[in-house]
């Protein structure tokens, strides 16, 4: 069976591309990429895919949807919880990776050339998922490993689930060019 065989990304869309650079510290003693590192990758090109929604957060016209700063202290909080710390600008709503996985296909060694592409393929009332594949930028059928995120829209000061923001929805379909229901 071949690697494009075990993958069931291949071929899908992903609109949003992360390039890798694959560090020494990355490595484990058999050098190649360390598997707890994939999460890394995952992570940051989770945070590279929410960047680019910006322009589409922003065509949303109401502050409704958007995070507040809380002027007043996280401890003053009726049901804050304390195991959430926001920081010093005490923003009230945002994410928490509820579960990660990933399958590791072949294995990533520091001379590779790799990148991550990122989807968002459900929208929820609370939470979205998202998919993750690492490939060789060069042979897309050579894949290093696919992965799944459940991100939790959360109230940090409850610590409890909170609808997903409209703009952040609308965001996600303008990105991945369909609705979500």
């Amino acid at each position: 069976m071949s690697n494009r065989d075990n993958v069931d990304y291949v071929g899908e869309t992903f609109h949003c591309w992360f390039p890798l650079h694959i560090r020494f510290r990355d490595l484990d003693p058999l050098a190649h990429v360390n598997n707890t590192v994939y999460f890394t990758y995952y992570e940051e090109a989770r945070s590279y895919y929410l960047h680019q929604l910006t322009p589409w957060q922003e065509e949303w016209h109401t502050d409704d949807e958007h995070q507040q700063l809380e002027e007043q202290p996280v401890q003053h909080e009726p049901g804050h919880n304390p195991r959430i710390h926001t920081g010093s600008q005490r923003t009230r709503y945002g994410m928490l990776v509820k579960e990660i996985t990933c399958t590791y296909h072949l294995p990533l060694i520091r001379s590779d050339q790799a990148e991550v592409g990122t989807r968002t393929v459900k929208v929820g009332r609370t939470s979205f998922i998202m998919e993750h594949l690492i490939r060789d930028p060069q042979d897309h059928s050579r894949v290093y490993a696919t992965g799944r995120s459940v991100m939790v829209w959360c109230d940090y000061f409850t610590g409890r689930p909170h609808p997903v923001p409209p703009a952040m929805r609308y965001s996600f379909e303008q990105m991945e060019g369909h609705k979500f229901d």
